[in-house]
């Protein structure tokens, strides 16, 4: 087998060399495969990462760097775009992710899967990042059908065939998760455990801002649930409406009307802000389209290194 390893990277200049000393020491002693190679997608870093690369002189690495910082899932898709592998593996630069388990990984797309995960047994994160996570993959189950019972949850990388990349590399749509994509193509789909390690250097970039992200991207990619709860909210503050008008007409004829000018605010406050929201729903789904319609390339790539071959 022909392995391409696809590692995005945001200034990590100083864990690039350890993960390509960790990767080497593991594939090679992988008896599976043939050839491999290993594809750095720098997201526009500032710290020399692709210098760095292009320094190592290895005949097994190369670097694509974006004209821009367009986020990891956008990174893995130029890098999926540039892979060559009959298999390729999608794993971070920050050195916490195991390819240690790549041997059973193969195992399982030689015995007829097209989708490995690498799942974490456990999550080591603060409980507020955690009991987000939770919440938003138990929403997910609800808005993505995942008939494979994945546990995304705890998903950090994972070994996708030849078949899978090419139908990844068909898509695309630019205002969408790559999970949520792996997810929706369907596909014969497995996962493996592993123990997630510390971070080798620096702080992670994955902040509370970019899970959010990746959480609406997510939903409003492949669901419409927002327009349909939009729908719902609007009948049942109708149905509000019509008891709250009742009651006011039954208070006229009994002779029991007041002024009422707080709970006229409040009303006319509560349904204000309800309607605004539901309005930015719906300019959030017209905004994507427009996005979409205008078919601009998904990134553009500024500099490229290639593997000297003359070390081999």
């Amino acid at each position: 087998m022909y392995l391409s390893v696809v590692i995005p990277a945001y200034n990590e200049n100083e864990n690039i060399p350890l993960v390509v000393d960790n990767l080497h020491r593991i594939l090679s002693g992988i008896t599976e495969l043939t050839q491999y190679e290993i594809i750095f997608c720098d997201d526009h870093s500032s710290d020399g990462s692709i210098a760095t690369i292009a320094a190592m002189q290895n005949p097994y690495v190369r670097a694509i760097r974006l004209s821009k910082r367009s986020g990891s899932h956008v990174a893995i898709r130029a890098g999926l775009n540039a892979s060559k592998g009959d298999i390729v593996l999608c794993i971070s630069a920050d050195g916490q992710e195991d390819p240690a388990v790549l041997t059973e990984m193969i195992h399982k797309i030689k015995s007829g899967k097209d989708i490995v995960w690498g799942v974490r047994s456990a999550r080591k994160e603060s409980f507020f990042v955690k009991q987000f996570g939770l919440l938003f993959y138990r929403l997910l189950k609800y808005f993505v059908q995942n008939s494979n019972k994945i546990d995304l949850a705890n998903a950090d990388f994972y070994l996708l065939n030849r078949k899978v990349v090419e139908a990844i590399n068909s898509c695309k749509e630019r205002n969408t998760s790559l999970f949520g994509l792996i997810v929706w193509i369907g596909f014969k789909q497995d996962q493996v455990s592993y123990e997630r390690k510390e971070r080798m250097n620096g702080k992670s970039k994955w902040s509370f801002r970019s899970r959010l992200k990746l959480a609406t991207d997510w939903i409003l990619a492949f669901s419409g649930i927002p327009l349909k709860l939009i729908t719902l909210f609007g009948v049942l503050f109708s149905l509000v409406g019509f008891v709250y008008a009742f009651i006011i007409v039954i208070l006229y004829l009994t002779g029991n009307t007041t002024p009422g000018w707080a709970e006229t605010v409040i009303l006319i406050l509560m349904l204000g802000g309800i309607q605004m929201t539901m309005i930015g729903v719906i300019g959030e789904y017209l905004w994507r389209t427009l996005d979409e319609t205008r078919d601009r390339p998904l990134y553009f790539i500024e500099e490229e290194t290639q593997p000297n071959n003359n070390h081999a």
